[in-house]
């Protein structure tokens, strides 16, 4: 990940004078695009280039897949958002847009592009559109918030961290607050009000998301676990057989943070099963819960898909 340059201390006015200009610019574009008026051109998908600071690491495949499907039936509304840096082209929203047009094997898409757009102000309108998403999962919103505070605040990705943890430290009775850092905590809580999200003692209460296994902060990222059941998963970081076993389950069958907990205990006393079979055991308990009146609402060719596995099934289980 590329770092920012070392950063200067700025006062609330100037903090509160960056939100406003890319809350502004943000709002402009949507206007123009519901109004119709943006100035939209088509771009060659393979002439645009990645962030070259933070950007989201996982990406839901299906959901990309599922909106392909949609752009091919009702075409893309918004387009995406791009800036031009040097020569060429930098997307500043629209990642999945512009995977899924790759999947429908298009070789341009149509953009906006923004003319001296900064690196500060890059960083502020993604964060922004990111926690703008009503579907944003719980890691991702923490990652586009700290990604909004070290833009808003002129710090580092490496300073907010350093911060967030004197903070969490200093609340846990262990240190004392310098009053440089008491006036930067004061300065982040300003700013993460005004996004409407959370607070900073929020946000401390998440901290701990971005030290956990890779595998666990995937799925948090995807929406498929949830931030009670990571804290406990984290337990088996240091065994990853073990954690993906566990974790597999505990997504399948919808655990509460209770029931991750029990399964953990299990799985040290030596009763969860082997990997593959566990997989197993949990996916049939998972399809066991589908209901009369899901099925019900399925048309006739799925649940004749859907028959057809149970007779498979019955069948492989009479000759055990």
């Amino acid at each position: 990940m590329a770092k920012l340059p070392a950063r200067k201390n700025i006062s609330a006015e100037t903090t509160s004078k960056r939100i406003e200009e890319a809350e502004a610019l943000r709002q402009s574009i949507s206007e123009s695009i519901e109004n119709k008026t943006s100035n939209t051109i088509e771009v060659p998908i393979a002439s645009i280039s990645s962030p070259k600071f933070h950007d989201r690491r996982w990406h839901d495949k299906m959901a990309i897949v599922e909106l392909s499907k949609s752009i091919e039936a009702v075409g893309l509304i918004y387009p995406v958002v791009l800036r031009r840096v040097g020569e060429g082209l930098e997307r500043i929203i629209g990642y999945r847009r512009i995977e899924a047009y790759k999947i429908l094997g298009k070789e341009t898409i149509p953009a906006i592009i923004l003319e001296n757009v900064d690196d500060d102000m890059a960083i502020l309108l993604m964060a922004t559109e990111n926690m703008q998403r009503e579907d944003i999962s719980v890691y991702d919103e923490t990652l586009a918030l700290i990604d909004y505070l070290k833009v808003a605040i002129n710090e580092t990705q490496e300073g907010i961290e350093k911060l967030l943890i004197r903070f969490k430290n200093h609340d846990a009775g262990s240190i004392q607050l310098n009053d440089e850092e008491k006036e930067k905590r004061l300065q982040m809580n300003e700013v993460l009000k005004k996004t409407g999200k959370i607070e900073i003692s929020g946000l401390l209460n998440r901290l701990t998301m971005l030290s956990m296994h890779p595998l666990i902060k995937e799925a948090l990222s995807a929406s498929r676990l949830s931030f009670s059941n990571a804290q406990v998963l984290q337990k088996l970081s240091k065994n990853e057989v073990a954690l993906k076993a566990v974790m597999s389950r505990v997504i399948d069958e919808n655990m509460s943070k209770r029931e991750a907990m029990k399964l953990i205990a299990e799985h040290k006393e030596g009763k969860v099963p082997s990997t593959g079979e566990g997989d197993m055991i949990a996916k049939w308990k998972s399809l066991s819960k589908i209901s009369g009146k899901q099925i019900s609402k399925l048309n006739k060719a799925d649940q004749d898909k859907l028959m057809d596995y149970f007779k498979k099934i019955d069948e492989i289980l009479k000759n055990q």
